[in-house]
């Protein structure tokens, strides 16, 4: 039976569709063939952005198809139900973020504090937040407020932020120690305000990056500390 058809339609082992063009009709561009993994980037990547522009909710296996450019079926080889796609999703985010921020936190970094607490505490700020400005959707989930977070992506953004106060508090620690500050100034609550003013930094570089940058707010740390005075 061929004479009602109109178009063939062929699907390949990936998933992907690809239909032959129709007098009068146009045709529906699809993403082109990848490795699984590179495709497995793609629909995480259009899942993560979907969070960030407009909300948990919104991240359904049609709304990442449409995204990406694919079928259905391309996701369902990939991820098995939406469940699944956002705990791969937020694995990824938290693994890498996590990296991102033991890099400008280093266990080394008391080394440095006895010479220069304040320069290491500028340029901390300064290398996080362009962490921030290299990963600005992953941070906007961490970040900014998401009033339909899911549970356990509000846990883990919360286990994220105790393992940062603890560094926090452990260099905070080792600044008083080396500048043998006042015995009133406790460390957790310097701790506390130094998460504080990093969380402050990186919402305002995500808001507005024309206006706040990195260096600005690592020249404004070490004129705060008294490092440079007005001329």
């Amino acid at each position: 039976m061929t004479g009602d058809m109109t178009s063939d339609v062929t699907v390949d082992m990936t998933g992907d569709m690809t239909a032959a063009p129709t007098p009068g009709r146009q045709r529906r561009t699809y993403a082109p063939r990848v490795p699984a993994a590179q495709r497995r980037t793609q629909l995480l990547d259009a899942a993560l952005r979907l969070v960030v522009t407009r909300g948990h909710n919104a991240v359904t296996m049609d709304a990442v198809a449409e995204q990406v450019g694919v079928t259905k079926p391309v996701i369902y080889g990939q991820f098995a139900s939406r469940g699944e796609l956002l705990a791969a999703l937020l694995r990824r985010e938290q693994e890498a973020a996590l990296l991102q921020l033991r890099a400008v936190l280093p266990d080394s970094a008391g080394q440095r504090l006895a010479e220069a607490p304040g320069e290491l505490l500028a340029q901390v700020l300064a290398e996080f937040l362009e962490a921030v400005r290299d990963a600005p959707d992953r941070w906007r989930c961490i970040v900014m407020p998401m009033p339909d977070m899911p549970i356990q992506f509000h846990t883990a953004r919360e286990q994220a932020r105790t393992m940062v106060l603890a560094r926090a508090e452990m260099i905070a620690h080792l600044v008083l120690d080396s500048l043998g500050g006042p015995a009133g100034l406790d460390p957790e609550i310097v701790a506390h305000t130094l998460v504080a003013l990093f969380e402050m930094a990186a919402r305002l570089v995500l808001t507005d990056p024309a206006h706040f940058n990195p260096d600005r707010f690592a020249t404004a740390i070490r004129a705060a500390i008294g490092l440079t005075r007005p001329v």
